[in-house]
């Protein structure tokens, strides 16, 4: 059972530290971070998540969703995946943590701009 005295679980995020954009991750309930590098998955403290960088909550999850939370990390870092940029990123990896569709916000968009831009060339 998970008590009010334990970090809230919520996706944060920092800036990448190289290029553009956000780095996503869970903060679990002992503080911890679970993310998804192109090393695999891991459970850092925040601070190293946060590399000095800035950290910020993007969401929180249900009290009642930090058992399911908390194993599905678990079990990603016992049986990791291949990292891949367009359907297995840091963002798809929090959303599916959280319980939710895996999707990447800053993926999507970048798509999108790059579809606008051949359209306009080509228009």
């Amino acid at each position: 059972m998970f008590t009010s005295m334990q970090a809230p679980v919520r996706i944060v995020s920092r800036p990448k530290l190289s290029g553009f954009g956000e780095h996503w991750g869970v903060q679990l309930p002992d503080g911890n971070v679970a993310h998804l590098t192109t090393a695999g998955e891991k459970i850092v403290s925040l601070q190293e998540f946060a590399q000095g960088r800035a950290v910020k909550e993007v969401r929180r999850a249900a009290p009642e969703h930090y058992g399911q939370i908390v194993w599905r990390a678990a079990g990603s870092t016992r049986n990791p995946g291949q990292y891949r940029l367009l359907d297995r990123n840091c963002e798809t990896y929090a959303t599916w943590l959280m319980g939710e569709k895996p999707q990447s916000p800053q993926v999507q968009g970048m798509l999108l701009i790059g579809l606008l831009s051949v359209f306009i060339r080509f228009a």
